[in-house]
């Protein structure tokens, strides 16, 4: 567990430089950790863009609510208004 927090701070960049120079150090003499570091990173990456896409998808959804309900029909209208000008 210590291994994946140190971990997770050296690719957040979250550590120390100190600490950052001893990471690098036990990477270069553990190849296991290098391989363990770049899942982390492309675990991270997956995370991100999951994220991304569902913050996508909740706008998206919103916006449909709000521009094809007819209860919003005035709410539309005052949005439209601001990009006539």
């Amino acid at each position: 567990m210590n291994n994946i927090k140190e971990t997770d701070d050296h690719v957040l960049g979250l550590s120390a430089p100190q600490d950052d120079l001893l990471f690098e150090a036990k990477m270069i003499l553990n190849p296991e950790l290098r391989l363990d570091v770049a899942w982390h990173r492309q675990t991270l990456n997956l995370v991100q863009q999951y994220g991304r896409n569902q913050l996508r998808a909740e706008i998206h959804a919103v916006h449909n609510q709000l521009f094809t309900q007819p209860q919003h029909q005035s709410f539309r209208q005052t949005v439209l208004r601001f990009f006539k000008r």
